[in-house]
């Protein structure tokens, strides 16, 4: 006798089919998942644009990839550093409200061929002498939303993501406006072009760079300002150079640059402190004995050649670190004459914190220990590195034939 091969019903199999299907599908989507390069930026980009509508106060509608550069908007209600914190480059802060600050805050009065907003600031000069800072205390100055872009945030490893991202770049701006776009290290992502071998994908990304920066400068009216830093402006392409219409020198500090910059720190901690933070002779920059009549703050500046002023805040942490250090010295002191353990101390040991005053004394400890970045300044004084020709002198020559000439295109 055949014996019969009992077979499911038609709709068991019909759900086996689904499930393996959708088994396919889920492991498809974890897979996607899992080699989606820019699943943590999607993130947390889309928690950042969403604080940004928040914070706009309307609906902000971004793409894909505004998303992923809404991660570097920084709203000017949360930077931290004041055009009056920018110590020692009044010139140059004088001439930025001429030409950036003015124009965005009043785009109506700046319509015309000859008044008219500058589109492109380059900030160069040595490492550490407050480019960037300067850039932001533009933007909250201004009330400028602040866009920071960097070589990494738009060199993608997809083919044809970097042309997107460029592209996010300037249409984010637009909806932010007023906006900063700014291109910190200039030079590694808009560098000479055809150096090195470059990738023709490279080269493209650049190219179309410069072609949206164009469009934006055809179109009057519109709130958006691109601004560079580097330490290497002979390496950044000429082509870049000419768009950047505005180039400022940001050097190494002069003797009253760094007077200035000393001051304003000291202030601020003394502030910061109630009042109480930094003897008399320092605030009011009164001479002690032993000093010929110069200042105390003075004398700080005349032994700080070839510092930055990174360097000076660095200084002036040091300097700081010494009062905290004797503080807690007595606290251990006296926490072992009384038979308990330092490592046990608590806030209620402790008490309220009363600390001395900071001194000339504690900068002329610090002065043993705080060295400028030489190498930093003696690099950017050198010539070009990479099979540069150009000198510093030399490529002021050549930003004041570009200035000559006019803005141009590649």
């Amino acid at each position: 006798m055949t014996s019969k091969v009992s077979r499911a019903p038609l709709w068991v199999e019909l759900v086996k089919q689904a499930v393996a299907i959708g088994g396919l599908l889920l492991s498809l989507k974890i897979c996607m998942q899992y080699l989606d390069p820019y699943k943590e930026q999607r993130e947390k980009a889309k928690k950042r644009a969403a604080f940004l509508k928040k914070s706009l106060g309307k609906a902000l509608e971004l793409d894909e990839f505004e998303q992923l550069l809404a991660a570097n908007v920084i709203n000017p209600r949360h930077i931290d550093v004041t055009i009056e914190e920018v110590n020692g480059l009044d010139n140059i802060v004088q001439e930025l409200e001429l030409k950036v600050l003015y124009p965005l805050q009043k785009p109506e009065l700046y319509c015309t061929t000859l008044w008219k907003q500058a589109k492109g600031v380059l900030f160069y000069g040595p490492p550490g002498t407050g480019k960037t800072m300067l850039a932001k205390a533009l933007a909250k100055q201004s009330g400028c939303y602040f866009l920071n872009i960097t070589a990494s945030s738009i060199m993608s490893k997809w083919l044809g993501d970097a042309s997107r991202l460029v592209r996010a770049v300037f249409t984010l701006a637009q909806k932010l406006q007023p906006c900063i776009i700014f291109i910190d290290e200039v030079d590694a992502m808009l560098g000479k072009r055809g150096m090195n071998q470059e990738h023709e994908a490279t080269l493209q990304v650049k190219t179309e760079f410069m072609q949206l920066w164009d469009g934006m400068e055809s179109n009057r009216g519109q709130r958006v300002v691109v601004m560079g830093a580097t330490n290497r402006p002979w390496m950044v392409d000429e082509a870049v150079l000419r768009r950047f219409s505005t180039q400022y020198e940001i050097g190494l500090p002069t003797k009253t640059q760094r007077l200035a910059i000393l001051r304003g720190y000291l202030a601020r901690h003394h502030n910061e402190m109630g009042d109480q933070g930094v003897s008399d002779e320092l605030m009011m920059d009164a001479p002690d004995t032993g000093t010929l009549g110069v200042g105390a703050v003075s004398w700080i500046a005349a032994n700080t050649e070839g510092f930055s002023g990174s360097d000076l805040v660095e200084l002036c942490s040091n300097a700081a670190q010494r009062v905290l250090s004797e503080y807690w010295t007595e606290q251990r002191q006296a926490a072992q004459s009384r038979g308990e353990e330092p490592s046990t101390l608590t806030a209620a040991d402790v008490g309220e914190v009363r600390v001395r005053v900071l001194t000339k004394l504690d900068f002329e400890e610090a002065l043993k220990v705080t060295h400028p970045s030489v190498h930093k300044a003696e690099e950017y004084q050198a010539k070009g590195a990479s099979g540069s020709n150009l000198s510093v002198p030399e490529f002021l020559n050549l930003i004041m034939k570009m200035a000559a000439a006019g803005n141009g295109s590649s």
